[in-house]
């Protein structure tokens, strides 16, 4: 059911699909969607903010956009 789910959810077909990986794929989306980090601890079920933290990673088109910003300063 897990694997049904993840993959309806465009989980990435390279990744190992464990409770944890999807855990941290959800985390991902809300970060990208702008969704508070209050917002998201509800959702996860995380306790504090940097749990949140070191789960979520700056996607390409992040870091993409930083790289154009830093460049014209």
């Amino acid at each position: 059911m897990l694997k049904a789910r993840a993959k309806d959810t465009g989980f990435p077909k390279h990744k190992r699909i464990t409770n944890h990986s999807v855990r941290k794929f959800l985390i991902q989306k809300l970060r990208n969607a702008n969704i508070a980090p209050t917002e998201t601890m509800a959702i996860t079920g995380h306790t504090n903010v940097q749990s949140i933290s070191n789960c979520s990673n700056i996607s390409v088109e992040q870091q993409q956009k930083c790289s154009c910003s830093v460049q014209y300063m």
